[in-house]
């Protein structure tokens, strides 16, 4: 096996992934500050939470709704999908703000099978608290994930007409691979072209040690 360095990972070369004791992705709960000074208090998701993620997906306007795959305004339907949450499928991370829930984020995956490397990235965030940089820090945070997961790609699937949500991936590194016509149906019954996004962790994570070689970088 190839020597550690002294940031806590392989060279290059011969490392197969990150592998550090201090990486701040295994230190939840935490907290992170937004540029406007908003304090984030983010955890992971367990069975207690479910009520107040119930009450959040209730309050999205339709707008945002209206992208979502399932009817997440229906309790039995967040039960079924976040209940009992096994985090070798799926890792959902909350953020909260003076305890109220803002947003949640999370990777999917397939536990085996050809699709295991893949993670599927998703993030809801309240009204008032998008485009203050909180999707940036979010997905920042399932990165680091992604990389303890040994996922080799993040995707995101977004309805043709999320022109923002599609503009925030792209400059957070991810990429259009295909582009999939008429191929999913929104609330009201309108069918809509799904776009596929992905990101590279590899490929990213050695761009960014061409840039930054010292190992707190993960911290910020």
């Amino acid at each position: 096996m190839a020597p550690i360095t002294e940031t806590g990972y392989y060279p290059r070369a011969s490392r197969p992934w990150p592998v550090s004791e201090e990486n701040p992705v295994e230190t939840y709960p935490k907290k992170i500050e937004l540029e406007d000074g908003t304090t984030v208090d983010l955890q992971m998701l367990t069975d207690d939470d479910l009520p107040d993620l119930i009450a959040f997906f209730q309050s999205l306007p339709e707008e945002d709704r209206l992208y979502l795959r399932s009817d997440i305004s229906d309790p039995e339907n967040v039960r079924r999908r976040f209940g009992k949450p096994d985090y070798d499928k799926m890792f959902p991370l909350l953020a909260r703000v003076d305890d109220r829930l803002i947003g949640i984020a999370t990777i999917w995956r397939a536990p085996f099978g050809w699709t295991r490397n893949v993670g599927e990235v998703r993030l809801c965030i309240s009204r008032e608290m998008q485009k203050r940089g909180l999707a940036t820090r979010l997905t920042r945070e399932l990165f680091f994930q992604a990389l303890k997961m040994k996922l080799y790609k993040l995707r995101a699937e977004l309805m043709d007409t999320q022109d923002s949500a599609i503009a925030a991936f792209e400059r957070m590194g991810f990429h259009k691979e295909a582009t999939l016509r008429k191929h999913v149906t929104d609330i009201k019954g309108q069918r809509r072209d799904l776009v596929l996004m992905c990101l590279d962790v590899e490929e990213l994570w050695n761009l960014l040690e061409d840039h930054v070689q010292t190992a707190d970088f993960r911290m910020h």
